[in-house]
């Protein structure tokens, strides 16, 4: 063999070893840290970066990297609300999700946003480190609760497909149900809450993300 074809095979046989190295596993089992961080536009979905303080992390996202960004995620009905995890279960499995004004320096409003393995998203609240969830006892139908818990490998009720729609905002469905995150009611108002619904065509109360530039 002469050396041109030595170097050749070496170099393909380097290539093919890195592509094993870096491809996604079919099947893997997602864990907590696996994935890989989101940026502020999810596939044209424009999320507020939000400014924290060290301090405002949960010890439960310990996990993730200090400088790791966190956003919150507004509201398509473009009333200045974002989602928001209520203070006063925060504690708690079962936080109640609402909208709420948007502060981009409330911890409890900002997500680490995970693309998983399977293509799916999650949603980790990094004031209490739980992750947004599809209640399991009301997922067969509309109006199913979306609240906080705690991670659970392979729950597909945590996890979250995301589409954008022509006027440039995104539509999160629910990887369980396949119904979407939608706001009650339409007015939106502070404390309204947020659930799982049908498809409905023109709703923008199942529409997230800022408006188009």
């Amino acid at each position: 063999m002469t050396k041109t074809k030595r170097l050749l095979a070496t170099v393909a046989a380097a290539a093919g070893v890195l592509a094993l190295a870096t491809a996604p596993q079919a099947g893997a089992a997602e864990t907590p840290t696996q994935g890989a961080l989101v940026q502020s536009a999810i596939k044209n979905m424009h999320l507020i970066p939000a400014q924290l303080h060290g301090s405002a992390k949960s010890s439960r996202v310990a996990a993730a990297p200090a400088d790791t960004a966190a956003y919150l995620i507004p509201s398509g009905l473009n009333n200045g609300r974002c989602l928001d995890a209520d203070t006063a279960s925060l504690g708690s499995n079962g936080t109640r999700v609402q909208l709420w004004t948007c502060d981009n320096t409330a911890a409890n409003q900002a997500f680490y946003i995970t693309q998983i393995p399977e293509g799916y998203l999650r949603f980790q609240n990094v004031a209490n480190g739980r992750y947004l969830d599809a209640d399991l006892g009301s997922i067969k139908t509309n109006g199913t609760r979306v609240q906080l818990w705690d991670y659970a490998g392979g729950a597909k009720n945590q996890w979250w497909g995301q589409t954008v729609i022509p006027e440039g905002y995104a539509r999160l469905q629910n990887g369980a149900s396949g119904r979407y995150l939608n706001a009650q009611g339409s007015a939106g108002g502070n404390g309204t809450l947020i659930q799982l619904w049908d498809f409905i065509g023109g709703a923008r109360t199942e529409w997230w993300g800022q408006p188009p530039a």
